[in-house]
């Protein structure tokens, strides 16, 4: 039989009501509690982002979608033309990452947003990288897109915008079918 100290015996039982007695005490759990609800997490705005890019809105589902040819040429974006597609039933705008987005706005609310990117351009070109550095493909990059964006009565300002560079252009909604000119073929900023 070991020989245990009386004092370790008695300690345990004085050590625990110590403890319920100083939280009784505080009215609750501790100010340093991970777990507990902080005031932040209370007030009205506390789900809100601080971002001043708006959200996805709702999806828009239409039958009729417009065809955005877009070309990219060494950095610079042209409206090439517009033409309607009948899809036979309504369509829901897909929601996809990417570089580029059309924005459709009616006053300062976001109505719809189709993002999408160029065939072929990636991520951004990095600083030189000497001998075995891999090819740069975007300084002279041409490619094109036809992006897909319901055709609705809804909004009265379109704008393309290019996130990586946060440039923006304004297109014109609602568009008319056809070739642009080639005067006007470059996305108007």
């Amino acid at each position: 039989m070991s020989a245990r100290p009386a004092f370790a015996l008695t300690a345990a039982p004085l050590v625990a009501v110590a403890l319920v007695a100083t939280a009784a005490a505080h009215g609750g759990p501790s100010k340093r509690d991970a777990g507990a609800t902080t005031d932040a997490e209370t007030t009205p705005d506390a789900g809100t982002s601080i971002s001043k890019i708006p959200p996805d809105p709702p999806a828009l589902s239409e039958r009729k979608q417009w065809v955005f040819d877009l070309r990219y040429d060494r950095g610079d974006i042209y409206l090439v033309s517009v033409h309607s597609a009948d899809m036979g039933a309504p369509h829901a705008t897909p929601r996809v990452m990417g570089r580029f987005a059309l924005e459709l706005y009616e006053g300062p609310t976001l109505i719809e947003r189709a993002r999408f990117d160029f065939p072929m351009l990636g991520a951004p070109d990095m600083g030189d990288g000497g001998f075995r550095a891999p090819p740069r493909i975007e300084p002279k990059l041409r490619t094109r897109i036809g992006v897909f964006f319901p055709a609705t009565a809804k909004g009265n300002r379109l704008e393309l915008w290019d996130r990586a560079r946060d440039l923006r252009w304004r297109l014109p909604w609602p568009p008319t079918e056809g070739p642009v000119a080639p005067d006007g073929g470059g996305a108007a900023r």
